[in-house]
């Protein structure tokens, strides 16, 4: 037995072990080199949706707050109709909410002062708002008056990729408590 064992350590590996053991070295390597992209990419894509939410999240919330406050809504001017909302709260501020479909950024001023953006189109995790059919804002009848949010959040990237293209949609009624 031991003459045996010592002529085997003797001899080595055999050319046919070695490209078998290479061979296997190589198909793992692929495979979890495929997971780790596949999860890289996994990542990717839930931190843009999440990013887009975020801001959806915040710009529909912000404004149903103010607008359960409000008073009365004024109808924009024609120029600026469905892209703006102007209201007066309970307070007497008045606060207008308007929408650059050239730029695609939301924001709000107050009493007509300094203009604030509520979203940012920078390229890592900026969004890009534009109206939802036929108007972002519809104000309809008067006893009480309704208004009516379709807006669409969608990622700021040039050129977006399949694997990370994200939007959402805010769509909402609220009615004015003060109008009816």
């Amino acid at each position: 037995m031991k003459k045996y064992l010592k002529k085997t350590a003797e001899k080595g590996f055999t050319l046919i072990e070695l490209i078998l053991v290479i061979a296997l070295l190589g198909i793992c390597v692929t495979v979890t080199n495929d997971i780790l992209v596949s999860l890289i990419r996994s990542n990717s894509k839930t931190q843009v949706i999440n990013e887009i939410e975020q801001q959806a999240n915040f710009v529909s919330l912000k404004i149903e707050k103010e607008l359960r406050n409000a008073r009365i809504v004024n109808t924009p001017l024609a120029a600026e109709s469905g892209k703006s909302l102007i209201f007066l709260t309970r307070d007497g501020a008045t606060i207008q909410y308007d929408i650059d479909t050239t730029t695609g950024i939301m924001s709000r001023t107050l009493n007509g002062g300094t203009k604030y953006d509520l979203t940012s189109n920078a390229v890592p995790g900026g969004v890009v708002v534009s109206c939802g059919s036929p108007d972002c804002f519809n104000v309809s009848g008067y006893n009480p008056q309704i208004i009516n949010m379709n807006i669409n959040f969608n990622q700021a990237q040039p050129t977006p990729t399949s694997s990370y293209t994200g939007s959402v949609s805010i769509k909402s009624t609220i009615v004015i408590r003060n109008t009816y």
